[in-house]
C-alpha cells in the first residue's frame, strides 16, 4: 500500500468510528450514501483507465516527446494548454489520460499546464453549463481574466522542477 492510500484508509476508519460512537443512527445513511456514490463512479474509473490505455496504443510514443516532452519547453506548455482546454470528460477520464501521456514521455511542466487548462477552460463545460447558465458576458470576463493561468502554472512548474525532490 502507498502512503496516500494508507492515509485514506486511516481517515476512513477514524471517521467511521467517530460516527459510530457519536451518532450510530447516522451510520446506515452514511453507508447508503457511500454505496450510491460508489455505484456512480465505480464503472467510470475502469472506463477512464481503459480509454487511457487504448489511447496509449493508438498514439505513437515518439510523437509525445517533441510536442509536450520535457525538452519542448514553452512551446510544449502552450500545446498542453490547448490540449487541456479541449479535453472532454471529467476527472475519471482526464487523470488517467494525463498519467498515460506522462508515462509516454510528457514533461512535468507540460502536464501541469494540461491539468490547469482542463480545470479552467474545459470547452465542453463552458458550452454545456457556463454559457447557458452565466451568459456570454460572464464567460468572456472569466476567460479574459484567466487565460494566462495554465501557461503561467506550466512556467512556474518548469522553474520548480529542479527544486522539488523526486518522490
Amino acid at each position: 500500500m502507498t502512503g496516500p492510500l494508507l492515509f485514506l484508509l486511516g481517515l476512513t476508519l477514524a471517521l467511521g468510528l467517530l460516527v459510530a460512537r457519536r451518532a450510530p443512527h447516522q451510520m446506515g445513511p452514511a453507508l447508503a450514501d457511500a454505496a450510491r456514490q460508489g455505484r456512480k463512479i465505480g464503472l467510470r474509473i475502469p472506463l477512464g483507465i481503459f480509454i487511457a490505455t487504448v489511447l496509449a496504443q493508438l498514439i505513437p510514443r515518439e510523437a509525445i516527446g517533441p510536442v509536450i516532452g520535457p525538452e519542448s519547453g514553452v512551446r510544449g506548455i502552450l500545446a498542453a494548454t490547448a490540449f487541456g482546454a479541449i479535453m472532454p470528460g471529467g476527472p475519471m477520464v482526464t487523470f488517467p489520460i494525463a498519467l498515460m501521456v506522462w508515462d509516454m514521455g510528457a514533461g512535468k511542466a507540460q502536464i501541469v499546464a494540461f491539468l490547469v487548462s482542463w480545470s479552467i477552460f474545459a470547452v465542453h463545460r463552458i458550452l454545456s453549463f457556463e454559457l447557458p447558465l452565466m451568459g456570454g458576458r460572464f464567460v468572456a470576463l472569466r476567460l479574459l481574466s484567466a487565460w494566462y493561468l495554465p501557461p503561467l502554472a506550466g512556467l512556474i512548474a518548469l522553474a520548480l522542477i529542479p527544486l522539488v525532490p523526486a518522490f
